[in-house]
């Protein structure tokens, strides 16, 4: 096993916030629906909705629908850091892949997974854990986890075992993969956060293929704390009443979600902040995308002390 030294840097990733703060050293996971507004066990208020909004409420719930199909490509960005996706493709049952930045992305095509990842999200840091270990652990410890450096360079892709990633994203610690979104499975093919987003719609009114209101971040679905992070504490009130925007295609499937952060961050002093960026999700080639090619050049396989480092590498 990789010795737990004291690591020396430590870098905390609990919230959006502090992604996004680290952000500016790096570049920069079947859908079930309910509108609240539109539930009679959970009631936005006393009102019933208008014939109107019912209509756009079940628009909106269609058109998550398509994702069920599991082919199509798309984008997330302003999720905070790793959850920002650059493009990911969906070609179930063929294969998926997700690439986070430059450095981040995982693939899988029939039942091989590949991993591309950058231990410690930051070269600098990523050559300085290197050179620590190296300094600080016998000749045969050092030779190991050398390798696994090597490996995990964010150039290099290697073969990897999806359980055993979500494991390791499981352990209590912090780690890089924590944040990395999962590759859709025929089971649950939306890996866009988009169905999630829908969920906690509490309003909405349609104008055309535009449909607009606002949603709860609150809930405690894993891709709302992902891309909110704490949003009651972060934005109060406010956070249970985030205004959204969707914009659907001519088959009212959803092309594009967006939502925007509130004004005030209001666990901190007042004080003038730069606005949060919206979170937007894109949606496109639904039933034309191809399913991802393996990367011809593999750097081996992960081993147990490789999984021990994706764990915790950013603690």
């Amino acid at each position: 096993m990789v010795s737990r030294m004291a690591n020396p840097k430590s870098r905390s990733t609990n919230t959006r916030r502090i992604w996004a703060a680290t952000a500016t050293a790096a570049a920069v996971v079947a859908v079930t629906v309910g509108v609240v507004a539109f539930n009679p066990s959970k009631p936005l208020n006393a009102k019933a909705p208008t014939a109107a909004a019912a209509d756009a409420g079940q628009a909106l719930q269609d058109s998550v629908s398509a994702l069920r199909t599991g082919n199509y490509t798309f984008t997330r960005t302003g999720a905070g850091f790793i959850a920002d996706i650059q493009q990911g493709t969906v070609a179930l049952p063929a294969g998926a892949s997700i690439r986070h930045t430059g450095t981040f992305a995982v693939a899988r095509t029939g039942s091989a997974t590949r991993l591309q990842y950058l231990l410690h999200v930051q070269p600098e840091l990523h050559d300085q854990y290197r050179q620590y270990w190296r300094k600080n652990t016998t000749p045969a410890q050092a030779r190991k986890i050398d390798k696994i450096y090597e490996q995990l360079d964010g150039r290099n892709w290697v073969r990897a075992d999806e359980r055993k990633l979500a494991d390791a994203a499981a352990v209590d610690e912090q780690s890089g993969l924590d944040v990395m979104a999962q590759l859709p499975t025929v089971k649950q093919p939306d890996a866009t956060g988009a169905g999630a987003l829908i969920t906690a719609v509490t309003s909405a009114q349609r104008s055309g293929n535009v449909i607009t209101g606002t949603l709860d971040a609150t809930g405690q679905d894993p891709f709302l704390q992902q891309a909110f992070g704490d949003a009651a504490y972060l934005y109060g009130p406010a956070a249970k009443a985030m205004s959204y925007r969707a914009t659907l295609d001519d088959q009212g499937r959803l092309t594009e979600v967006t939502v925007t952060m509130p004004d005030e961050i209001t666990s901190q002093p007042a004080e003038p902040v730069e606005p949060t960026p919206p979170l937007v999700i894109g949606i496109s080639d639904y039933g034309l995308t191809k399913a991802p090619a393996i990367p011809a050049t593999i750097k081996g396989e992960l081993t147990a002390d490789a999984y021990e480092l994706l764990a915790r590498d950013t603690d």
